[in-house]
């Protein structure tokens, strides 16, 4: 295994060419970092080392080798509708296990450990919802993050670690059987009807570039030992992102309802509550707003 370190400061991201990946990767670079990562196909970089999440013993050597400062933990099977819900459990809990294990190995502490779970913890809680609930996920994807989130806790005496909860978000690059993807290509590719689930409700929307400022804002802050939630406060109906849409692309889409995709007792308001993030790193909302993003995922080539 051959690796180039750098005597700059050292960020490693497991999961680094997923979406949110990618997007960390390009932000720290800009900024002079070595940033690494593992992947768990074929890397197409020297940064890149493909490496399974479950293989405790490969990611010590790794880690070892590039004595990082900083780890983003986001490797994760993070579609909610997967169908390998064994996968889903091993990944999301064994995987952060094995992470969690091969750092406590290292004759160094590592300044920050930033681990991404997820809003999905939630459940279906109806309104505002702020980390001082009790999580209620109704699905194998958010149970995973709740029981990696109460097992990650054991290692606080350990390790320096913040837990985040994004909600949801959007941007280039995020792929088409997410949501906003989904509209914005049948808009590129000027379908004429597009088939959805309940269009009423009423969702957070964030940029992918807010979600990887707020965590490079939690990765270097003084706090550890904690839970954030990674949101805006600011939810969206579905029925707006279709009509920004229908904007930029200077149509009207038909939208049929298809029941499939319609889930049971649908809330209709879910958003976060930013007060506890907002306090700790400051709030920057207005510089991200969902007309951009839509307009940067339309234009995209």
């Amino acid at each position: 295994m051959k690796m180039e370190v750098h005597s700059k400061k050292i960020i490693f991201i497991t999961g680094i060419t997923g979406f949110t990946g990618k997007h960390l990767e390009e932000y720290y670079s800009k900024r002079g970092f070595g940033v690494y990562g593992t992947t768990f196909t074929e890397p197409s970089s020297s940064n890149h080392f493909k490496c399974d999440i479950l293989e405790e013993e490969e990611l010590f050597k790794i880690l070892n080798k590039l004595k990082p400062e900083y780890i983003i933990h986001l490797a994760a099977i993070s579609f909610v509708a997967a169908k390998d819900q064994k996968n889903i459990y091993n990944v999301n809990i064994f995987g952060t296990l094995s992470l969690l294990n091969a750092l406590t190995k290292l004759d160094y502490l590592p300044t920050k450990i930033l681990i991404a779970s997820s809003a999905a913890v939630y459940g279906n809680i109806e309104g505002e919802l702020g980390e001082e609930l009790c999580p209620e996920p109704v699905n194998h994807y958010g149970n995973s993050k709740l029981v990696m989130e109460n097992m990650v806790k054991g290692y606080y005496d350990q390790l320096n670690i913040i837990i985040a909860r994004p909600f949801n978000y959007t941007g280039t690059g995020q792929e088409n059987h997410f949501l906003i993807p989904k509209i914005v290509s049948h808009y590129k590719e000027n379908k004429k009807e597009i088939e959805l689930g309940n269009i009423d409700v009423y969702r957070e929307f964030n940029d992918v570039h807010y979600v990887v400022r707020c965590y490079n804002e939690l990765l270097f802050s003084r706090f550890k030992s904690d839970i954030f939630n990674v949101c805006s406060g600011n939810a969206i109906n579905i029925n707006y992102i279709l009509s920004v849409m229908n904007q930029l692309a200077d149509y009207a889409i038909k939208v049929n309802v298809n029941p499939k995709f319609v889930r049971k007792n649908e809330i209709d308001i879910l958003k976060g509550n930013p007060q506890k993030l907002f306090a700790h790193i400051g709030n920057f909302t207005e510089e991200y707003t969902l007309q951009s993003t839509l307009a940067n995922m339309y234009n995209e080539e």
